[in-house]
């Protein structure tokens, strides 16, 4: 058990998450199954500039089959032909805090950038970001602001206004902004360059559902939204199917910083109901 007295279970074993609806799929969950206790972030801070690697880093995993370069420009995650979803994660899990992620996302119709945190129970807090800003007209919008989705999932579930778009990032794919989400056992906010865009309180969760309250890992990535292959709603959320001669299409991130609220030294279910914020 951590040593902050936190119970859970997170953990993915090295193997690709599957999108399913654009909603990551754990290699165990640990309501369903009995899963090995997981890596937690011991130390109150973390930061990592990714300008500065040349190789993937400790503390991260990337997906099967897939690639990410590490440049003086940031980590490349490219989406270059169909099928391609290069992603990566932390190998440790946290219990409340502040991620801020510095990046650019990936242009391309139908593309979609994502800074996610996630548990194995599928609770998820998320800024999704489309290359054609979800199909919206006028596009580009004429005064360089484009929308930004921010989705929370309570165990794998989503209530009414969980998912909200709002005008928020100045030509994302063109410049590096800060997104950063605060969440703790009270409240979840998002920031863009550290002003708040959306606040949601934990006393104002819908009846039937539960604040999302496991640890959590955070995933970078991209993936195509706009494959053909995918169901007809994928595809019209975001915002059409790939064109493909303009491909490929890369999203950059400078840089990871986490503050960490609970440092703990591993989490652990010790049953198969929900962890909770003690």
């Amino acid at each position: 058990m951590g040593s902050s007295g936190i119970i859970g279970l997170l953990g993915v074993l090295g193997l690709a998450a599957q999108f399913t609806n654009a909603q990551l799929e754990p290699d165990c969950n640990p309501l369903k199954a009995v899963c090995e206790p997981k890596k937690a972030l011991f130390e109150e801070n973390y930061y990592i500039d990714f300008t500065k690697q040349s190789s993937p880093p400790s503390g991260w995993t990337i997906a099967n089959n897939e690639v990410i370069n590490f440049t003086p420009n940031g980590a490349e995650f490219t989406y270059g032909k169909k099928g391609d979803a290069p992603n990566m994660w932390t190998d440790f899990y946290m219990l409340g805090g502040r991620y801020d992620v510095e990046m650019k996302i990936a242009p391309g119709q139908g593309v979609i950038s994502s800074a996610v945190l996630w548990s194995d129970v599928q609770d998820e807090i998320d800024f999704e970001f489309s290359g054609n800003q979800f199909g919206q007209k006028p596009f580009p919008p004429q005064d360089g602001m484009w929308s930004v989705e921010t989705n929370i999932f309570a165990r794998g579930k989503m209530w009414d206004g969980a998912a909200t778009y709002q005008k928020d990032t100045f030509k994302p794919a063109e410049q590096f902004h800060k997104y950063s989400v605060e969440w703790d056992e009270k409240h979840m906010s998002w920031y863009v360059d550290d002003k708040v865009v959306r606040s949601v309180q934990a006393k104002d969760t819908p009846s039937g559902f539960v604040f999302p309250q496991s640890p959590m890992k955070l995933q970078l990535g991209v993936w195509g939204g706009g494959d053909p292959d995918n169901n007809h709603w994928t595809v019209e959320w975001a915002g059409g199917e790939i064109d493909m001669k303009g491909a490929p299409y890369t999203m950059l991130v400078k840089s990871v910083n986490i503050t960490n609220k609970y440092p703990a030294d591993q989490y652990r279910y010790t049953d198969k109901w929900e962890s909770r914020f003690h």
